[in-house]
């Protein structure tokens, strides 16, 4: 719990980001094609960081790595706020990149050395408290953007990232066995170590494909409905915003995370993960087809549907790679691959969504990239499936 509090208060800057930069990027003197890079920079660094960050964690342990995260999370969020234009914005961005490799190394570290028949759980609640963070951030702050301007936001948001640090410093970790027989090797060495102990590689495409489709849909969440919306709707006649409508619906989206989180896990915990992947979704697949086949503002509730079934499919993904990492030789090294895979998918999802988006619109981008998922997790299920069969 302690290491979920303090993931999420660190994130606060960068979730605001995603409801609020797509808005704001005329102010900043950033084009709309150049958020998309914004949005995708932090994830590309995680392709080397993840891996750099699983060897400082094997080699060092986690308290003082973690605490350095949290401090660099501070210093990116303040960054944002600065106004000196899109370089030093992209610099921030690969900062925090760097930031949440350390931040989600420990992330997984806390989660796999807990009982081995509650990981489900306990990855839910690490992750409901992190998205817990990260709902606060795009309501409160989508609100205090429409009411008070992005400065002032930011800034808030800024004053709340710095408790991070001391509740960073107060974790009391769980001694780890060192794993001698193979320090020798190399962190590139070390992925091959933990991957030829991996029953099921689906598992990384899915977990690929499952966050380029995360990337799509939160990175032009306030652009797809500010299209389906229009301007004569009622809500924003009131004087609420694009970003107050966009922040409530990534808000239901993570703030949903304290208790679909836990109840998912302890769903997966009991029926499988490949099995739960597979229900939610097709969960995933029905909101997606409410969300850009029906007149509003149905397409808010359905958009909301397919977020809960997102973030339900993230911890039960999140369990499957735990479960997967304890049984390697080298788990911390496993996790950096795993994140790096997913961080892989998180870079693209932007991409694709500002330029494809751009070109043919965002509703052929959103049912081509759940489609896709939905194959790749029925596959997963079955390798799954074939290898427990062969196993007996």
């Amino acid at each position: 719990m302690a290491a979920g509090a303090t993931i999420g208060l660190a994130i606060l800057g960068d979730s605001f980001l995603y409801g609020v930069l797509p808005l704001e990027a005329e102010h900043l003197g950033i084009s709309l094609p150049l958020v998309g890079i914004l949005l995708s920079a932090n994830r590309l660094v995680r392709l080397a960081s993840n891996t750099w960050a699983g060897a400082v964690f094997e080699r060092f342990g986690p308290r003082r790595p973690f605490a350095v995260a949290t401090v660099l999370a501070l210093i990116t969020t303040l960054t944002y706020g600065i106004g000196w234009g899109f370089l030093v914005f992209l610099l921030a961005r690969i900062g925090w990149g760097i930031a949440w490799s350390g931040l989600r190394q420990g992330a997984y570290q806390a989660v796999w050395t807990g009982d081995e028949t509650a990981k489900g759980r306990l990855t839910g609640v690490l992750w409901g408290l992190v998205r817990l963070g990260s709902a606060l951030s795009v309501l409160v702050g989508g609100y205090l953007r429409d009411r008070f301007g992005y400065p002032v936001s930011l800034s808030a948001l800024a004053c709340a990232t710095a408790l991070a640090f001391p509740i960073a410093l107060s974790v009391r970790w769980p001694d780890v066995p060192p794993r001698t027989a193979v320090a020798h090797q190399r962190p590139l060495e070390g992925w091959w170590t933990a991957l030829r102990m991996l029953r099921s590689h689906w598992l990384l495409g899915v977990g690929f494909l499952h966050n380029v489709f995360e990337g799509v849909l939160v990175s032009t969440a306030s652009l797809f409905l500010a299209d389906q919306l229009g301007a004569n709707e009622p809500l924003l006649e009131t004087g609420v915003g694009v970003a107050t409508i966009a922040g409530v619906l990534l808000a239901v989206r993570w703030m949903s995370g304290l208790v679909v989180g836990p109840v998912v896990g302890a769903l997966s915990d009991r029926l499988g993960q490949p099995r739960t992947a597979v229900f939610l979704t097709f969960v995933l697949l029905a909101g997606i087809a409410g969300a850009v086949g029906l007149s509003r503002p149905l397409p808010v509730f359905f958009l909301s549907l397919v977020f809960l079934a997102g973030g339900g499919l993230y911890v039960t993904l999140g369990t499957a790679a735990t479960h997967a990492a304890v049984h390697t030789e080298r788990p911390h090294l496993f996790v950096g691959f795993y994140t790096t895979a997913t961080d892989a998918g998180s870079a693209i999802g932007p991409l694709l969504a500002y330029s494809l988006g751009s070109a043919i619109g965002l509703t052929p981008v959103y049912v081509a990239a759940g489609s896709v998922l939905t194959l790749a997790v029925l596959r997963y299920w079955w390798s799954e499936r074939v290898s427990e069969r062969a196993s007996e």
